[in-house]
């Protein structure tokens, strides 16, 4: 029993090394991967198209509704609240910490040198120029998907309270 339960152990610590032999990625390796793959350029090129789906979403919300004019310019000065407080915390100076300390926990050394040396090569490259229009592409697929819920919600909340008609009734 002894000698069965000492070969298990010996076979699973065999099968461990393999893994916490891996090495964690460094700094430099992070710094490196963030650089190739353009993180800052792609985080400061979808807070504009971040704004604009927003805008349209809130757009066809209250396209059944006639805005006052006084209604749409409080409208406007909310989104723009709305998204100055959206673009402080999507900063890259608030998410390059962020993106290092996930990079870091996830992906071994070797993991970080495979990523540097796909994404500096023509296909990366071509793969990361083709990124902001697969965004683009997949926010308006995502917005076919929430307009309509949001719209069912919408309707659901007003019936919900919207005065029944026997309360109209009585005195």
């Amino acid at each position: 029993m002894k000698k069965r339960f000492a070969a298990l152990l010996a076979a699973a610590l065999c099968l461990a090394a393999p893994f916490a032999m891996a090495a964690q990625a460094n700094d430099a390796q992070v710094d490196e991967l963030l650089e190739v793959m353009r993180a800052r350029q792609t985080v400061e090129a979808m807070l504009p198209q971040v704004a604009a789906s927003q805008r349209q979403m809130v757009a066809q919300m209250t396209a059944s509704q006639k805005l006052t004019t006084d209604q749409q310019a409080k409208l406007d000065r909310l989104l723009d609240k709305s998204m100055a407080s959206v673009g402080r915390a999507l900063s890259w100076e608030k998410l390059e910490p962020v993106y290092r300390d996930i990079y870091r926990q996830t992906f071994t050394a070797e993991d970080m040198d495979a990523m540097i040396g796909f994404y500096s090569s023509a296909a990366g490259q071509k793969l990361l120029d083709k990124m902001p229009q697969l965004m683009q592409n997949t926010m308006a697929g995502v917005q076919k998907l929430l307009v309509p819920m949001l719209e069912d919600m919408q309707r659901e909340i007003e019936a919900e309270f919207a005065p029944s008609k026997d309360a109209a009734t009585k005195p």
